[in-house]
């Protein structure tokens, strides 16, 4: 990993943040004009521009459906301004169902700022255990 291009070594770092709860360090990376594309067909799934929508349509949702929630990177590969990053999900869904999730990030960069994100993963999966997205939106987190 020592060999790694700038902004593949701030994804590990975003990563190891991550796993420990700390978000800080990837909104801090992420323009402010930053694409997310969930790749596939489900309430999950489409595009959504801006740091607050994306907090708004994915995080948050994805907080209130997960009482366990975890990804790691498995395997980064460095193109400069464009990585892939592959990851596991180590998840549990709030019925006790597994979210264990396999993805492949496609993360595109301009100016050391995250521009665009693509998220690849098992679509039928989400579909099967994650609430639709719009029901995850309006229940509220028990405590």
């Amino acid at each position: 990993m020592n060999s790694f291009f700038p902004n593949a070594q701030l994804f590990t770092t975003i990563f190891n943040d991550l796993a420990k709860g700390d978000g800080a360090s990837f909104w801090e990376a992420c323009s402010d004009v930053i694409v997310w594309r969930t790749v596939g067909t489900t309430s999950w799934s489409g595009e959504f521009a801006g740091k607050q929508t994306i907090d708004e349509e994915i995080f948050r949702p994805l907080n209130r459906a997960l009482v366990e929630r975890a990804t790691v990177a498995t395997r980064i590969i460095d193109g400069g301004d464009v990585i892939v990053v592959q990851a596991k999900g180590n998840n549990l869904a709030r019925d006790g169902q597994r979210y264990d999730n396999d993805y492949v990030f496609v993360i595109h960069f301009q100016d050391a700022k995250i521009i665009r994100y693509e998220e690849y993963a098992d679509t039928p999966l989400m579909a099967r255990v994650l609430p639709d997205r719009g029901v995850a939106k309006t229940c509220q987190k028990p405590p």
